[in-house]
């Protein structure tokens, strides 16, 4: 008393199986973890690891310049002059107008 025969089940399978398929592929282009989403994440994380390179770099060379001015002070002087317009005891500054 078999409603469906051999040959029915395995097409409604087949066809169970395609639509599985389907909603699989629809799922991975457009769900909540597409592969769009994928690509976005991939290209923000090397936006960030090239933003931590560049970060470290000026790091390292903040560093090497706080190790010249320790070393050195005429150069601790000449950053203080240049960078930060600081004058010794001794000197005036002098404006001009036009």
């Amino acid at each position: 008393m078999n409603i469906f025969s051999e040959h029915d089940i395995r097409k409604i399978m087949r066809w169970l199986g395609w639509f599985a398929v389907i909603v699989l592929m629809v799922g991975v282009v457009r769900g909540r973890s597409s592969i769009g989403a994928y690509f976005k994440l991939k290209d923000s994380a090397r936006k960030l690891d090239v933003a931590v390179a560049v970060l470290e770099s000026e790091n390292r060379e903040m560093q090497q310049e706080i190790e010249r001015i320790n070393s050195s002070k005429s150069y601790a002087r000449k950053v203080l002059r240049d960078k930060y317009h600081v004058t010794d005891s001794d000197e005036k500054i002098i404006f001009f107008t036009e």
